[in-house]
């Protein structure tokens, strides 16, 4: 992990039907416009494998600056895209370098369980 590196998060959507991951988009880039006024976040769509896809929210100056993004979405998701069963999406913090990492493969867990050993569990 890069601690100072400009991070990102993503939103990992297991098995959701196109149309919902767009409502997804839609609902949260809301939600950055209502709670993030002074700051542009950008939301990118991209393809994880078959079954998974990616919301890539960027511009995050470091690891810090990500988790506080990270533990306020992780939260307000129960009401903004409330209709999304919890066990189709989960949130991660990553670097550029290692998105394309885990772009290549794959392994989400993997990835998963070293966030959790450098931010105490929180993943």
């Amino acid at each position: 992990m890069e601690p100072n590196a400009p991070h990102n998060v993503i939103m990992l959507l297991d098995k959701v039907d196109p149309v919902y991951i767009t409502e997804a988009r839609n609902a949260i880039v809301r939600y950055n416009r209502e709670n993030y006024k002074n700051q542009t976040i950008e939301v990118v769509k991209d393809a994880l494998d078959a079954n998974r896809t990616i919301l890539i929210f960027t511009n995050f100056t470091d690891g810090d600056a990500a988790l506080q993004y990270y533990l306020k979405l992780k939260k307000a998701a129960a009401i903004e895209i409330g209709w999304l069963p919890v066990n189709k999406y989960s949130f991660l913090i990553i670097t550029n370098k290692n998105l394309q990492l885990l772009k290549n493969n794959k392994d989400v867990n993997g990835y998963r369980d070293l966030l959790n050993k450098q931010y105490s569990n929180q993943f």
